[in-house]
């Protein structure tokens, strides 16, 4: 039996939150549903770190002040109880920064050239492929959820039905 694995970026992140100028509703409502029916099916989901700082950026910049406010405290929450029990998500990297930027950088470099694909996506695209190798015993099909088809495009296991806005 295998298990189904998602990598979340940033664009699923602030679907999945919702809100302002970087938001589409329709967009949210299908990457909520997308959620939790993988949950149900018992999938396993991780964020990126860098795709949280990308997250927390994006509620910086909104303009009104209780809006932020309450972002800002929904990822707080959100981010302390995934800490605490892995849940919604397991937040990666786990490791020292000695042993994860060489490997990203030698990743980050071509795509960069060649795809025009960034440092955190070439992050998110590293920690899919370092769990598709540290699951592979459970046969795990290993996805990213993104908006961003170059990104989408090298993910370990393709996805039957991806969605893009």
């Amino acid at each position: 039996m295998s298990i189904a694995v998602y990598v979340i970026d940033t664009s699923y992140l602030v679907e999945l939150f919702g809100y302002g100028r970087f938001s589409d509703k329709t967009a949210s409502r299908a990457v909520r549903v997308r959620f939790a029916a993988a949950n149900r099916a018992g999938g396993r989901f991780f964020v990126p770190l860098p795709c949280l700082f990308e997250l927390g950026n994006h509620i910086a910049d909104v303009k009104h002040d209780g809006l932020r406010e309450q972002l800002a405290g929904k990822l707080l929450n959100t981010v302390q109880e995934s800490l605490k029990t892995r849940k919604p998500w397991t937040i990666t990297p786990t490791g020292a920064p000695e042993d994860i930027l060489p490997s990203l950088l030698e990743r980050f470099v071509p795509l960069a050239a060649n795809q025009k694909i960034g440092l955190v996506d070439s992050f998110t695209l590293n920690e899919a492929l370092r769990l598709k190798q540290s699951l592979r015993q459970y046969r795990a099909r290993i996805h990213i959820w993104t908006n961003d088809r170059a990104l989408k495009r090298n993910e370990p296991d393709a996805e039957l039905k991806p969605f893009h806005w």
